[in-house]
């Protein structure tokens, strides 16, 4: 019996001194974390920002210097030196590093200018370029972080055609000025073309890790092209033909929509009189300019490479996202739609 209790005033005890072992060890944590969370808010340089949050609360909120001072635990001279920053520059920023103080004006200006002779280029070879130039060692961080001061920033590229002429966009704009066009006289055309691959769908959902396909006939069909006219209410009439337009098949729709009682073509400046268009060999011939002409169409041809006047290009670009994303089953090949019915989208 006494050696019974005492094996459970001893294992009393171990329990006991394990308990007060794993408080002491979560104490000494807590104060661990509470001295580097402390370090963090007193020591450490304030993020900026921490720092846009206190001229916001000084500036628009109206705490005093000494207020904020206890908020956000700095020092008045910190945070007049915030203050002051801000004041002259407008923004909040750190003085350069030491790594950018080694470089003067000269090869700081230096690679400003080559990036303004040579905007593509890339880190790297302005830092191969520079160490050529100046016998100097310099980092790609330190090549980005100067560029930056002086403004520059990382931008996608925009193609543009150099084949757009001046003189060709003041020409449109001058035919368009001299004529009497309103919303209800004007007609915009152009053809647009497709075939069975742009109606099939390019993504779909699978597990992580596993491939997406779909079984079927994916045999290219003739492509079919549109000819289509719209108006100040969208779309006026359309005309289709296999494969693309050529001059004897545009010539006839052109023919067909200006005596249809869709087209409802008057003579200028009449409704439906004013016909906007791409400058096509198709489209200039001049058996088609000298048919509208007599019925009393104005034809205005756009400049060369800039479709981007033509609003039919948005049109097309948004009904073809809409509705090639969205073809019924029933619209796809026979094999591909008996496996899309029973799940034919096999993760591989």
């Amino acid at each position: 019996m006494l050696l019974l209790l005492s094996a459970s005033v001893a294992v009393f005890v171990e329990i006991v001194v394990a308990f007060r072992i794993r408080a002491a060890v979560d104490k000494s944590v807590a104060a661990d974390n509470n001295n580097n969370m402390e370090e963090a808010v007193t020591r450490q340089h304030a993020h900026p920002n921490t720092v846009y949050h206190y001229l916001y609360d000084y500036s628009h909120l109206g705490y005093s210097k000494s207020e904020l001072t206890h908020i956000y635990s700095k020092c008045e001279k910190t945070i007049g030196n915030w203050i002051k920053v801000y004041g002259e520059t407008g923004t909040f920023q750190r003085a350069n590093t030491a790594a950018d103080k080694k470089f003067t004006e000269t090869p700081r200006q230096w690679l400003y200018d080559y990036y303004q002779t040579k905007p593509l280029a890339y880190l790297d070879e302005a830092e191969a370029d520079f160490k050529r130039y100046f016998n100097l060692a310099i980092s790609n961080t330190t090549v980005w972080r100067i560029i930056h001061d002086y403004g520059l920033t990382w931008k996608v590229l925009e193609c543009r055609a150099m084949h757009i002429k001046e003189h060709d966009i003041f020409r449109f704009a001058e035919e368009l000025s001299k004529s009497d066009w309103n919303h209800q006289n004007l007609v915009f055309l152009d053809e647009v073309a497709f075939d069975n691959r742009s109606m099939i769908r390019k993504r779909g959902y699978s597990l992580k890790g596993r491939k997406l396909a779909v079984r079927g006939d994916f045999q290219r069909k003739p492509r079919t092209s549109l000819l289509t006219f719209i108006g100040d209410n969208g779309v006026i009439d359309y005309y289709n033909t296999e494969r693309t337009f050529d001059r004897v098949e545009f010539t006839k729709c052109c023919r067909d929509f200006a005596y249809s009682k869709l087209g409802n073509v008057r003579q200028y400046p009449g409704p439906n009189s004013v016909w906007i268009l791409d400058g096509a060999s198709i489209h200039r011939h001049p058996e088609i300019v000298q048919f509208l002409r007599s019925i009393g169409v104005v034809m205005i041809f756009l400049p060369a490479y800039c479709q981007f006047y033509n609003p039919i290009e948005y049109f097309f670009v948004t009904r073809g996202n809409w509705k090639f994303s969205r073809v019924a089953s029933s619209q796809l090949p026979r094999a591909q739609s008996r496996g899309i019915s029973n799940g034919g989208l096999d993760s591989e």
